[in-house]
């Protein structure tokens, strides 16, 4: 059974060394050491049982079935974890709840696999090889797209970075902040996830709002003020056609709502506004408040939870406000994850229009 589990996991990428050998390593041995936990679990638990016994037969399934797929879980995890420095209950929640139907499925197929090999011959087993690589195909075609998923959600936040040199790196800021926040009152996984990718784009519709406005470095006159106040409208409008990204849309539209009514754009107040903007608007107050801008320096990390207390139940959530105090209480500014998103190193589009106009040839050169 190990030695199957061994040699029948070899994929083409290891054989074109696309992972470091100790990479190839760690993946097939948590393979065999899945199969021996299963292997071991099975002889233990056969004893206990009728060979006839149906019922029996079910149970000697799940729980090999369970031994092995805890077993297996349990190592990638624990790799994916350490290797990426995320935490380790994240992992474990986000991975059960997208291949945990696979898993099951497989348990059984294994099961089906061993009675035709018993009942009919060990070549028989080969029929199932074209539905597993199928299966393992779509799955890696599976982690390819959440892979360029979340590349696209980066880039769309970088978007408006390129356009507002001011706030460089702002709305990573923000979603690391919320990220710990609703992490910290103890929501789900998935819905932590969600509050994240809002954070990285809740300013994603400024990339509607003309650059004189954006960038006008005095006070907004009360027209330009409601044009601003429009960037919320824009930016749900801009994730509302996409399938992936329209979760979203409602944590961004509502990120500007204060929680006694007074915000925009629909003046909606307490429970009535999404958890997530809840949160992404206290993440959004404070990262601005700690963070330094050409035209300010950061007033520090005291001074930012002094305002947000003093306007919590006006402006902001009481209970996100709390949360953030006792994050930051237990862990200090740390409680916010290193970002594994790539540095922006681009040009911001002003900073590129006046190179261009410097630099006759290149401008031309870019208009052919």
């Amino acid at each position: 059974m190990c030695w199957v589990a061994l040699l029948g996991t070899i994929e083409l990428r290891d054989l074109r060394r696309e992972l470091p050998w100790y990479g190839t390593l760690y993946n097939r041995f948590t393979y065999v050491l899945a199969a021996f936990a299963a292997w071991l679990t099975l002889a233990l638990a056969r004893p206990a049982t009728r060979p006839d016994d149906p019922l029996g037969t079910i149970a000697l399934i799940i729980l090999t079935g369970l031994a092995f797929s805890a077993v297996n879980m349990l190592l990638v995890v624990t790799a994916v974890s350490v290797r990426t420095k995320t935490p380790f209950a994240r992992v474990w929640a986000l991975s059960i709840s997208n291949i945990m139907l696979g898993i099951v499925a497989l348990v059984f197929l294994g099961w089906l696999m061993a009675e035709v090999a018993i009942k009919v011959g060990l070549w028989a087993t080969l029929l199932f090889m074209i539905p597993l690589l199928l299966a393992r195909y779509s799955f890696t075609k599976y982690a390819e797209t959440r892979a360029l998923f979340i590349g696209s959600v980066s880039a769309l936040s970088q978007a408006i970075d390129a356009k507002d040199g001011f706030t460089r790196g702002h709305a990573d800021r923000v979603s690391r902040i919320a990220g710990a926040i609703a992490r910290e009152m103890s929501l789900s996984e998935k819905t932590i996830e969600q509050i994240e990718l809002a954070g990285m784009l809740h300013d994603i519709g400024k990339i509607g709002v003309e650059d004189q406005i954006l960038m006008k470095p005095a006070r907004l006159d009360p027209h330009e003020q409601e044009l601003m106040r429009r960037h919320p409208i824009y930016g749900a409008s801009i994730l509302e056609p996409s399938e992936s990204l329209r979760p979203l849309a409602p944590l961004v539209l509502y990120h500007h709502e204060n929680y006694d009514g007074s915000g925009y754009p629909e003046g909606r107040k307490g429970e009535d506004i999404p958890l997530g903007s809840r949160i992404i608007i206290v993440a959004d107050a404070y990262e601005a408040m700690t963070s330094d801008r050409i035209y300010r320096k950061a007033i520090g990390h005291e001074r930012a939870m002094d305002q947000l207390n003093r306007y919590k139940g006006i402006q902001f959530d009481p209970k996100v406000v709390r949360a953030l105090g006792t994050l930051i209480e237990k862990r200090g500014s740390d409680a916010f994850e290193v970002s594994q998103l790539p540095p922006i190193n681009y040009e911001t589009l002003a900073e590129l229009r006046k190179r261009l106009a410097r630099e006759p040839q290149t401008r031309d050169a870019h208009a052919g």
